[in-house]
């Protein structure tokens, strides 16, 4: 008896230490793995913290009062003659650069020596960027062709790092070359009566034709006020997302820079997706929060902090830029609004879009 006791005790003790034999084998062979896993992907880490996530924003209220108001000391102006041209920017709410430009009008065209660069001839329809003096412009406007013509001129403001103009302004100025004559009437050929061959013709009288008092009439325009609207509290809310455009972000600067196909990876820059969330509903939005789904290798979702609220017609434009772009030529960009759905919103189908960004090597 006591010979079995002690041969079932050697027999579990034997079980008991094989079973840790077993466990360290085990143990072993997982850390072992574990290190290689990480040698075969040594960036899946550092990729995910690469995928550094910058965001800014621009709140845009709702029918801006934001505007450029052109004036000159007079609407009409001789050709030949220096003009300056001056406005006033209302409500700005971004810093950036403007330019001029006009219609094309028959024989007209203008010059300036606020040119950037040396060449101070303006052509009609082409953007002209000049060194802009106290909102002002000094401008030579000539017209070779008629005695007066009207030509609508333009301011555009075009925000830092946006690449198209956002705010306008705009005149119709009449040009006067004096030394082009007023076109005289015609007078309409007389029919002769008809005669027997028995009857002289009697002569016509001459008619000599008068020139006309010229009339100049100007129509200055009246500024148009513009009131926002106002929430319905029995409307409803919609908020909705769209994307502005693509491009870049300087990683030093912060300026973006448009581009509908960007480099995959640009030199001291990350891509960027600019777009916009906007309350298109009748009732003032609460406080809301979006997702953004990042194209990146890892996946990345970035979670908005709480966002302002929207009056109706209200919207913010963001930029977000991201690096570790997906091994492809493209990714998709997601955005959901109000992702877990605490607003009261009749429609949800524009709360979430996919965008396909296209990037080059």
């Amino acid at each position: 008896m006591t010979n079995n006791t002690q041969s079932g005790k050697s027999t579990s003790t034997g079980l008991r230490i094989l079973a840790v034999l077993s466990f360290l084998v085990v143990l072993s062979v997982g850390m072992w793995g574990s290190v290689q896993v990480a040698k075969a992907v040594p960036n899946a880490f550092s990729s995910l913290a690469a995928a550094i996530v910058s965001l800014s924003s621009i709140f845009v209220p709702a029918n801006t009062s934001e505007q450029i108001t052109l004036s000159t000391p007079a609407l009409t102006v001789s050709s030949g003659e220096d003009l300056t041209v001056s406005w006033e920017h209302t409500n700005k709410t971004a810093e950036g650069s403007y330019t001029f430009r006009y219609d094309c009008a028959n024989g007209v065209h203008f010059t300036s020596l606020s040119g950037a660069t040396s060449d101070s001839t303006v052509f009609c329809n082409v953007p002209f960027h000049f060194l802009n003096n106290n909102n002002s412009i000094t401008l030579t406007p000539v017209s070779g062709n008629n005695r007066f013509v009207d030509v609508t001129i333009f301011i555009d403001f075009t925000p830092n790092g946006i690449s198209a103009a956002t705010v306008t302004g705009s005149m119709v100025l009449t040009i006067v070359n004096e030394n082009i004559s007023a076109s005289p009437g015609t007078i309409a050929p007389t029919t002769p009566t008809p005669t027997t061959p028995a009857t002289v013709p009697q002569p016509k009288p001459t008619v000599t034709p008068t020139k006309g008092t010229e009339t100049i009439t100007t129509y200055p325009s009246t500024p148009v006020t513009v009131t926002p609207p106002v929430s319905d509290p029995n409307g409803r809310v919609d908020l909705t997302a769209y994307v502005i455009e693509t491009g870049t972000v300087n990683t030093t600067t912060g300026v973006f820079t448009a581009s509908s196909t960007p480099k995959r990876n640009p030199e001291g820059a990350r891509i960027a997706v600019r777009f916009a969330i906007e309350n298109i509903g009748t009732k003032t939005s609460p406080q809301f929060t979006f997702n953004a789904v990042l194209p990146t290798y890892p996946s990345h979702i970035f979670s908005s902090p709480g966002q302002q609220i929207l009056n109706p017609g209200d919207r913010i434009e963001y930029t977000l830029a991201f690096d570790s772009f997906v091994d492809s030529d493209e990714g998709v960009f997601t955005v959901n609004v109000d992702p877990t759905g605490s607003i009261n919103e009749p429609n949800k189908d524009n709360n979430i879009i996919h965008y396909t960004v296209k990037v080059v090597r």
